[in-house]
């Protein structure tokens, strides 16, 4: 504590994902970048030279370095420029060649590992080529012509055998919502901006969701039509989170069958001989994928590895092999057709997308704002009486209960964990931000309403407590919308 500390100067760090941040501001007349400067000191004494040469030496050095154009390489900044302009409009083209993604030939997927978002760079790597029957060609405002595979609208199925590299193009394509900084390797993978990735998320907590297109029918007579949980199972938390995108209007779905609960994916013939479809609460995915598409003009990518039954349902079937990409569509059809499956056919249609309304009550921020804690965790600090206000639920074990205890803090932590396209800390700050600015107007909105005041909302007006904030990226709507349906104290109704 007595030695001397201090001194640095920092700024939020971006990563390969290109964001909307308050750590750097452009303007017509200026450039300025947002720092934090910790004052050299020895105990509880500033080190009065120390501060000096960091404030009249050190600063001016950064601000020549980095800000000025005459310091900075003219060809990497135009270049970075071009390359986002590019993405930007290749993802506006999407739509009207119908395709929900599009992976560029010479793309370079595989990260240096699980934690590192680096592309990785060996002499082994194979880098992605587009089969012949899935090309197609773009021409890009800077780049030119492009090729690459375009996954169309629709249902489509990436198979392979294991280690072959298909949860590797999902993860891509899932990344590829946002825009890459040059050297990433996936500067040509775009992805519809609405894409949402949906998987199993045990005990997560869920209010006020009609799930009745996936669930429906429970013992005892109870409904679902409003379904409230402190506690989802697997599959209930996958119906749930299927809703919940749709409502905010997600075109695009994306499925990882290692990451999904089995018995949402899929009900085969013998259990449909064992268990009648009247004594099941659960239709599965496979009996509403199309139907998804088909009626509500949402589509999904698929990772299967095992669920077979999928091949009834698909538009189009991409085959991984030492992760090179093939169209085996035809083979799966012909499989399909040799080899038949029963799909049970939905006892009710889908329904309309939920319109449900909210308030996120002050009480929320009694004690102090909201705080992101990591890239996955938002502090709760709310008043001691806010458990009072949580809705009746109805635990997956079927017992009606009440979330109600005499402790103050029931739940501290909102826990984003499941929100694998949250790329960033400084988006889960914005998150923790946009919370505190919703307990400010407690007027009951739709959740698309609320979403849509939060995202228009400018990252600078957004609650910062003292001073200015220089730690915020701008998240998507998506990932908004996800995080306030986690967040056990919103009074959400049908």
């Amino acid at each position: 504590w007595h030695s001397a500390k201090g001194g640095d100067v920092a700024i939020d760090c971006p990563g390969q994902e290109i964001l909307e941040r308050t750590s750097a501001v452009i303007s017509d007349r200026m450039v300025e970048a947002r720092l934090t400067a910790g004052l050299p000191a020895a105990g509880r004494t500033i080190l009065a030279s120390a501060a000096q040469r960091m404030f009249l030496e050190t600063l001016p050095q950064l601000v020549e370095r980095a800000l000025m154009y005459r310091s900075v390489d003219s060809q990497t900044m135009h270049a970075l420029a071009a390359s986002v302009e590019d993405q930007e409009y290749l993802r506006s083209q999407l739509k009207l060649l119908s395709l929900v993604a599009f992976i560029g030939n010479g793309a370079v997927l595989p990260r240096v590992s699980g934690v590192s978002n680096m592309p990785l760079e060996t002499n082994t790597v194979v880098r992605f080529r587009a089969p012949p029957e899935l090309q197609v060609m773009v021409e890009l405002p800077n780049q030119g012509t492009v090729v690459g595979m375009g996954i169309r609208q629709g249902v489509t199925l990436i198979c392979g055998g294991g280690f072959n590299g298909k949860s590797t193009l999902l993860q891509a394509i899932e990344r590829g919502v946002y825009n890459h900084a040059p050297g990433d390797g996936r500067e040509l993978v775009v992805t519809d901006a609405t894409a949402t990735k949906i998987k199993a998320e045990e005990g997560r907590f869920v209010c006020s969701t009609d799930i009745r297109p996936f669930i429906n029918n429970l013992p005892l007579g109870k409904t679902t039509d409003a379904f409230s949980t402190a506690d989802a199972s697997g599959s209930t938390s996958m119906a749930a989170s299927i809703q919940e995108a749709v409502e905010v209007e997600a075109s695009t779905l994306l499925f990882d069958e290692d990451t999904c609960a089995t018995n949402f994916l899929v009900r085969d013939g013998r259990m449909q001989q064992l268990v009648s479809q009247d004594c099941e609460p659960i239709t599965p995915l496979v009996s509403r994928v199309r139907e998804l598409w088909e009626a509500k003009g949402v589509s999904s990518i698929m990772v299967i590895g095992g669920c077979g039954d999928y091949l009834d349902v698909a538009d189009t079937v991409v085959s991984m092999h030492g992760y090179v990409p093939s169209d085996a569509t035809e083979k799966a059809k012909a499989i399909a057709q040799c080899m038949p499956v029963v799909i049970e056919i939905p006892q009710i249609k889908y329904g309309p997308a939920l319109n449900r309304t909210i308030i996120v009550p002050k009480e929320l921020a009694a004690h102090k704002p909201p705080k992101a804690k990591t890239r996955w965790s938002i502090a709760l600090f709310p008043s001691d009486k806010l458990s009072s206000l949580a809705p009746p639920t109805i635990s997956d074990a079927g017992a009606a209960t009440h979330e109600r205890t005499d402790e103050p803090e029931v739940f501290p932590e909102l826990d984003l964990t499941a929100l694998d396209q949250l790329v960033s800390v400084s988006q889960t700050r914005a998150i923790a931000s946009m919370l505190q600015l919703a307990t400010q107007n407690t007027r009951r909105r739709t959740m698309r309403s609320l979403v849509s005041d939060m995202c228009t909302t400018a990252l600078g007006d957004l609650p910062a407590g003292h001073g200015v904030a220089g730690n915020l990226a701008r998240p998507r709507g998506i990932e908004v919308a996800l995080a306030i349906n986690r967040l056990r104290y919103a009074q959400i109704q049908p």
